[in-house]
């Protein structure tokens, strides 16, 4: 290409026009190499809202006057469906989003024949970035486990905290200490195995005070549990949550080679589960300000993808009218098969926008990073 600018620039013959052209097309060119430099993410935040169906995000639009998550410039909606069934668990859906496979519901980072695949988690160790894995319920629960562990059954709370314990994930914020720790010692396992203390010795740091969220400060892997099951329902919880991503924030950044992290409000399910829609919409608050935090850092950093979804709707929820106001009507206090929404911002999040699988989210982070999904 420099040399036929060069040759065109000596020929006296060349018209000023083709000169032009070609210019144009370089600049076109360098701009377009430039741009696609840009769109590759160093960080990405992922968001999950358990059980935030569409009429969820309505309720919650109406009810605060607004969300966080309506500033972000992308949106979609994703089909939730499992491997053998229409409507999805937490497990299925989970490892949909982690991995980018379809697998049975119950089943947490494997095939419905048992093979194991690797979560977008396991592939940013790879390259050499952070990780964090943050959730107000227990860290065993369905949709943290599915990015962490490969087990057929999402009740094997014990076992999945083995995998988890040996998982070098950097940090695992939230709850559930009773599955770590022996019942000698205030925990649940009969086996008298301490996992704290074998992951303190591989080099973690336990914190179970939210008032020591300050030692996080400066620690490459962190284990901080604040519950024995699960955190309390918000607002009794304060802003743990906020607190948690603020400190893992300020930490993971500080890797040159970028982070991965993923952050679950698990409570929305519940309250959908229990139709109960002040539980659902006091979560889905507390939801909507992590998001919020998170954008303003994604805003300031410049460099980091932020992607919020769900796993599945949660109640089969409909907004019905009533009079000037409108009715809460559950048909359901499982799951149901409805879509769900997508929001995105940073590099790479207009590739979030439209109808999608569940599965294609993983995909499009696995290829943003240079990857694709794979199993083990």
């Amino acid at each position: 290409m420099t040399f036929y600018i060069n040759w065109l620039l000596m020929n006296r013959f060349a018209s000023l026009s083709k000169i032009i052209s070609v210019l144009l097309l370089v600049v076109f060119s360098v701009t377009a190499c430039n741009s696609q430099e840009e769109d590759i993410p160093q960080n990405i935040i992922f968001l999950i809202g358990d059980g935030m169906g569409m009429a969820q995000i309505t309720a919650g639009f109406y009810e605060f006057e607004g969300l966080n998550m309506k500033s972000m410039p992308y949106s979609g909606i994703a089909l939730t469906h499992a491997a053998n069934r229409r409507v999805t668990d937490s497990a299925a859906s989970g490892t949909a989003l982690a991995a980018g496979y379809k697998t049975n519901n119950g089943m947490l980072g494997q095939l419905p024949d048992g093979t194991p695949v690797q979560s977008i988690a396991h592939y940013a160790a790879e390259l050499g970035k952070r990780t964090a894995i943050i959730a107000n319920c227990a860290i065993t629960h369905a949709t943290p486990a599915s990015f962490i562990v490969h087990h057929h059954a999402r009740g094997d709370a014990f076992i999945i905290a083995d995998q988890i314990a040996e998982s070098n994930i950097d940090m695992l914020l939230g709850s559930g200490y009773r599955f770590f720790l022996p019942e000698s010692e205030g925990g649940g396992r009969t086996d008298n195995r301490n996992l704290i203390t074998e992951m303190k010795e591989r080099g973690y740091v336990f914190i179970n005070d939210e008032n020591e969220m300050d030692r996080m400060a400066g620690q490459d892997k962190v284990l901080a549990f604040f519950g024995a099951n699960h955190l309390e329902r918000y607002p009794e919880r304060g802003d743990v949550m906020n607190r948690l991503t603020a400190k893992a924030l300020d930490q993971l950044s500080q890797n040159k080679d970028g982070f991965f992290m993923m952050i679950e409000g698990a409570m929305i399910d519940w309250g959908g589960h229990a139709n109960d829609p002040d539980y659902m919409l006091q979560e889905l608050e507390d939801f909507d300000n992590v998001i919020g935090n998170v954008l303003e850092f994604a805003r300031n950093d410049g460099n980091t993808l932020v992607v919020v979804t769900a796993d599945h709707e949660t109640g089969g929820l409909t907004l019905t009218s009533a009079g000037e106001d409108m009715n809460y009507e559950w048909s359901t206090g499982g799951h149901s098969a409805s879509v769900v929404p997508i929001f995105s911002y940073g590099p790479g999040a207009e590739r979030f926008s439209g109808m999608m699988d569940n599965t294609e989210i993983a995909r499009i982070m696995f290829e943003l990073w240079g990857g694709e999904p794979k199993t083990l």
